[in-house]
């Protein structure tokens, strides 16, 4: 019985032998995990830390873009300067915008455009103040001063500049343009793409543009004609960028489009001018929803006086 129990005791002193090795390394393998993790959380709290101010920097400097951006394009308040009963509903995607809108006048007429650039964010609003640039220096320095014909010099200009030194370039914009002679009286309409909305006493009339994107010969099968519209005191017109009518939303997550958009302007058109922009901001939300918004978003309306 003595053998039996040394030998039963032996074992029972290795096994605890080699459990207090496994405790040890255990013990050791916790510790250098802790300081591991711990190491790891420092890290991950500098890598935070760096993509704080990385992330802030940038935003900063978008902001600021957006803060030229704005010195180029004709906002709400100065538009109203020009044409009173107006109004621009603007919200870009991210921060600065690819649509914007311009205006110009001179001692008869008054010239408004909305432009729909290739893209969003940064890359959208470098292109749009490039297109602003132009329109100023179409306006400013050529003779022929109808809206297709500012077009025509716009798209010469762009051909000019942005292939100069890559020819494989392929942004573009959309550019919708009115002229109101107010001296006659007389209003002129010509567009790459854009459409023009005009509605007289609950008689909705859309005038399409040409299939025609300006610095891409590529993508053009019309030449960009000047239209004379007939309008009368208390006319809405409208020009808008494609934003609103291709945003997913409502109950079916689809987009809004164009049909929609027609009837949501037939029921503002007779509130005063202030309350239609913000129908079309309340519309445009209640229609997005929690969607992202898909893109930049551009809007704006005229009535005759």
């Amino acid at each position: 019985m003595s053998d039996i129990a040394d030998t039963y005791i032996k074992k029972l002193e290795k096994d605890l032998k080699n459990l207090k090795e496994q405790v040890a390394s255990q013990s050791s393998m916790f510790e250098m995990t802790s300081l591991y993790l711990k190491k790891t959380q420092e890290d991950l709290k500098v890598s935070e830390q760096q993509l704080f101010h990385a992330n802030k920097d940038l935003v900063d400097s978008i902001n600021y873009a957006k803060y030229i951006q704005d010195a180029f394009i004709v906002q709400e308040d100065s538009l109203r300067k020009i044409i009173p009963q107006s109004f621009i509903f603007q919200r870009p995607k991210d921060i600065v915008s690819g649509d914007f809108a311009w205006a110009f006048k001179n001692d008869t007429d008054i010239y408004f455009a909305i432009g729909d650039c290739t893209g969003h964010g940064v890359p959208g609003a470098m292109l749009s103040v490039f297109v602003i640039s132009m329109l100023n220096q179409a306006i400013n320095t050529k003779n022929t001063h109808t809206p297709a014909s500012i077009i025509i010099d716009l798209d010469e200009l762009v051909q000019k500049y942005l292939t100069l030194y890559n020819q494989e370039f392929k942004d573009s914009a959309e550019l919708a343009i009115l002229k109101y002679d107010t001296k006659n009286q007389k209003l002129l309409y010509s567009a790459a793409k854009r459409p023009l909305v005009h509605i007289h006493n609950g008689i909705t009339t859309i005038y399409k543009g040409a299939n025609y994107i300006l610095g891409n010969t590529d993508r053009r099968d019309e030449i960009v004609q000047d239209r004379e519209i007939d309008i009368q005191k208390n006319d809405m017109l409208y020009l808008f960028s494609d934003g609103f009518t291709d945003q997913f939303g409502g109950d079916k997550d689809k987009k809004f489009t164009i049909k929609n958009l027609l009837t949501l302007l037939e029921q503002t058109a007779k509130l005063p001018i202030e309350q239609q922009h913000d129908k079309m901001a309340d519309e445009f939300m209640k229609w997005k929803g929690a969607n992202n918004q898909t893109d930049d978003i551009l809007l704006a309306g005229i009535r005759i006086i």
